[in-house]
């Protein structure tokens, strides 16, 4: 059983950068056993592993490109908007993202709970 839970604040302006990828930094939280983030991709930054991980995701500035290696049509979401990516290999296959723009792109993540 869970302990019980509280209301909290995440300041992830307080909390130190961490690389994630060539071009990618991470500031993250574990809140619920699921990743909490405030990512950003420099101009042009790509990952290179696929991710079978689901997301729900919201653009804060910039935009983001994702391809499917099933094939599937990329999704492209711009400032203001959100996203969500369906685990894989269930939700449709795994996915990566890249920023396609010549500025830098920030993203707020939450990440499937880890563990089911």
């Amino acid at each position: 059983m869970r302990e019980m839970e509280r209301a909290r604040r995440v300041p992830f302006g307080e909390l130190p950068w961490a690389d994630d990828a060539p071009g990618i930094r991470a500031r993250e939280v574990d809140i619920r056993d699921a990743r909490w983030a405030t990512v950003e991709y420099e101009a042009g930054a790509a990952r290179e592993d696929w991710c079978e991980e689901g997301h729900c995701g919201f653009v804060i500035s910039g935009e983001i490109e994702y391809e499917f290696d099933d094939g599937s049509e990329p999704l492209r979401a711009a400032e203001g908007e959100a996203f969500f990516l369906p685990p894989g290999p269930l939700g449709g296959g795994a996915h990566r993202g890249r920023n396609p723009s010549e500025a830098p792109t920030r993203l707020f993540l939450i990440d499937d709970a880890r563990g089911g």
